[in-house]
C-alpha cells in the first residue's frame, strides 16, 4: 500500500476519538453543574453515567469512522486502474488502531504532566499521593 495514503487515514480516527471524548466530557460537565454537588450518591451516579456515555459515544464515533472508511474504500476502488482499493482491510485496521494508540498515549501523558505542575489534586479524592510517580 501507499504510505502517504496510510498516513492520511491515521489522523481522522484520532480526531473522531477526541471529538467523542470532548462530547462525553461536556455532557458530564453540564450534568454535574446542574445537579446537587452535596449529594455524594448522586455525584457517584453521575460519574458512572459519564463513563457509560463516554463508552457509547466512542463506539458511535468508531462506527461512523468505519462507515467513512467504507465510503473512502469504495471511492478509491472506483478511481483505481484495476478496480480494487489500494489499501487492504488489514492495512486500514492497522492504521486506525495505530492512530487510536498514539492519541490515547498522548492524551494520557498530557494528563499526567498537567497533574505534575500546579496545586491540582492528583487522582480522585483520597487516592494515593504517589500517583504521579507511579504513572
Amino acid at each position: 500500500g501507499d504510505p502517504e495514503l496510510r498516513r492520511a487515514l491515521l489522523f481522522p480516527r484520532a480526531f473522531f476519538w477526541l471529538v467523542s471524548l470532548l462530547l462525553a466530557s461536556l455532557i458530564w460537565f453540564v450534568s454535574v453543574r446542574l445537579s446537587d454537588r452535596e449529594d455524594a450518591r448522586l455525584q457517584y451516579g453521575l460519574l458512572l453515567f459519564g463513563a457509560a456515555v463516554s463508552v457509547l459515544l466512542q463506539e458511535f464515533f468508531r462506527f461512523a469512522y468505519f462507515k467513512l472508511l467504507k465510503k473512502a474504500d469504495e471511492g478509491l476502488a472506483t478511481i483505481s486502474e484495476d478496480g480494487r482499493s489500494p489499501l487492504s482491510l488489514r492495512q486500514m485496521a492497522y492504521v486506525s488502531g495505530l492512530s487510536f494508540g498514539i492519541i490515547s498515549g498522548v492524551f494520557s501523558v498530557i494528563n499526567i504532566l498537567a497533574d505534575s505542575i500546579g496545586p491540582g489534586i492528583v487522582g480522585i479524592h483520597g487516592d494515593s499521593p504517589y500517583y504521579f510517580i507511579t504513572s
